[in-house]
């Protein structure tokens, strides 16, 4: 009989305390995840940024005659990785809004290690520029009349 009385709450410890909690675990989450994915976004937002201006270079380039057909090869390479640096970004930033929100670590190791090889892969198209205009600059051109002759 006495273990069928109810024991009166006078901590109040009920759906407060847990809702309490909740919330406050929820901050700490979000803190850690703006910590870790802040610069993560950053880092992805500025190898767009030199993405395009690569493009720009090549462009230019191109306009002025240089073969660039190796550079734009790598590029597509290039554009690739970015693409999977993107998709793990997007993984990573997604753990805030999930249904069972948690601090992104191993997803943002994932995201810096795809946005690594991205830079990489830029840095291997920004070489074969390099070497494509030193070589269309060490050929000298033919003169119009060699051209005719022909």
């Amino acid at each position: 009989m006495f273990f069928n009385i109810p024991i009166p709450d006078i901590f109040n410890l009920g759906d407060s305390f847990k809702q309490n909690y909740q919330s406050h675990h929820e901050r700490v989450i979000d803190s850690r995840n703006i910590v870790l994915l802040e610069p993560l976004t950053q880092s992805l937002q500025k190898l767009e940024d030199i993405r395009l201006r690569i493009g720009t270079r090549i462009e230019k380039e191109t306009a002025s005659g240089t073969d660039m057909t190796i550079p734009i090869d790598i590029l597509h390479f290039a554009d690739q990785t970015i693409s999977t640096a993107e998709i793990a970004v997007a993984n990573a930033t997604s753990t805030i809004s999930s249904d069972n929100p948690h601090p992104a670590y191993m997803e943002t190791q994932q995201a810096y290690e795809a946005i690594n090889q991205a830079r990489d892969s830029l840095s291997n198209v920004v070489d074969a520029i390099i070497i494509a205009s030193e070589q269309a600059s060490s050929t000298p051109p033919k003169a119009l009349h060699e051209k005719n002759r022909k």
